[in-house]
């Protein structure tokens, strides 16, 4: 079983260019993920605890943005998990954020998120950390407070 070192780092409008270094390493690797989550108040953070979670037939309420890099085999994937309910898709696009052409839609789930899948050879860091970053603050239903949490995976070097 491969283990994976975490790295934990704060992005905003000027750090754009490390979350983008960090989907290039994971693309070049074909391996580890990167999750990212808007940053909110403490008090908005507070989920439904697990057991009653299972009942729930939404997500997160602070939205989480997943890249895993795909390899030879498999297609690379971006996904958000978020609460705001049925047709997030049709969310973002009001708010005026759409994923490139290029990107497959593979689902649009109330529960379990939004998921594109992309040709290894079309990943461009910076549309994957604008749909990213947008969609999680768009879908958010708590107030954000400027500014992501970014927790890499990857393999040891």
């Amino acid at each position: 079983m491969t283990k994976y070192e975490t790295e934990i780092f704060y992005i905003d409008s000027e750090s754009l260019h490390d979350l983008e270094s960090a989907i290039k390493k994971v693309t070049e690797l074909e391996d580890g993920w990167i999750n990212v989550e808007p940053a909110v108040d403490e008090d908005d953070q507070n989920e439904v605890p697990g057991f009653f979670a299972w009942f729930s037939a939404r997500g997160p309420k602070v939205p989480v943005g997943t890249f895993v890099p795909g390899n030879k085999q498999n297609f690379a994937s971006v996904g958000i998990a978020h609460g705001s309910g049925r047709g997030a898709s049709d969310q973002l696009e009001e708010l005026g954020i759409k994923p490139p052409e290029s990107w497959i839609s593979r689902q649009d789930h109330a529960k379990h998120g939004l998921v594109w899948e992309i040709s290894p050879s079309h990943i461009v860091p910076s549309e994957v950390v604008s749909m990213i970053l947008q969609g999680t603050v768009g879908l958010s239903t708590v107030p954000t407070t400027g500014g992501w949490t970014a927790i890499l995976h990857c393999p040891p070097e």
